[in-house]
């Protein structure tokens, strides 16, 4: 019983949490933010897109918890659909934010995070958006059997979730007139298209990763789950 309570547990606290952080930032931190013409719209950071990723995946965890716990029918559809992004967007798209933010952070802030930034944006906010959004996806794989896709499906995903974004950021440029990345404007064309290919190796081998924590956490299962498809 206590395995069946605690990733509906989890799945409220994570969703309700996130609604919080999102009417923080509405609320308190986007009039300061508005000033500051990159800050503007942050539908322009890989770090929105993933929270709200966040955001709507442990919603749906909670209607799919609802349905199957309250109205006692089955939500396989929608389950289907949560395995499915968590790991060919949420995972990869997590570890890329965690990974390149504080690998640039530690080469130099500057370029990623000036140190003007702290007075707007407080520690917490930034801890939320750049560092606990992977161990609370681990977490829940953790908790809860998500089944991974084929891994030419699930790279798939990954891959056109990263063309997708890297074009809007090309638009932003064009359109905007600056990057939305300090980093980017000192890049020539050819570092940019090589950091491209870096973050495009980097997440397919962070999609492999969350398909080697997934066998380490439901190892036998996925075994039988494989054997069963072959029989």
């Amino acid at each position: 019983m206590a395995g069946r309570v605690a990733p509906y547990i989890l799945h409220v606290f994570l969703f309700l949490f996130y609604l919080v952080e999102e009417f923080y930032r509405m609320q308190y931190l986007r009039p300061h933010m508005s000033k500051i013409p990159r800050l503007k719209n942050r539908s322009w950071f890989l770090t929105q897109w993933n929270i709200m990723g966040h955001t709507v995946f442990f919603g749906s965890c909670v209607l799919a918890d609802l349905i199957e716990g309250v109205l006692g029918k089955k939500a396989a559809g929608l389950r289907k659909v949560q395995d499915y992004v968590l790991a060919s967007v949420l995972f990869p798209m997590s570890m890329i934010v965690t990974v390149v933010f504080w690998g640039m952070y530690a080469v130099d802030r500057e370029l990623i995070f000036p140190a003007a930034l702290d007075k707007i944006i407080p520690p917490w906010v930034n801890h939320v958006w750049h560092t606990t959004v992977v161990p609370v996806l681990l977490l829940e794989m953790y908790l809860v059997h998500h089944r991974h896709p084929s891994r030419q499906a699930g790279l798939t995903g990954a891959v056109t979730v990263g063309i997708v974004y890297l074009i809007w950021v090309l638009i932003v440029a064009q359109v905007g007139g600056f990057w939305v990345y300090p980093f980017m404007a000192a890049m020539s064309n050819f570092q940019f298209f090589l950091f491209c290919c870096f973050v495009a190796v980097i997440g397919c081998s962070f999609y492999l990763l969350g398909e080697f924590c997934n066998k380490i956490f439901w190892g036998s299962m996925e075994t039988s789950r494989k054997g069963k498809k072959r029989a």
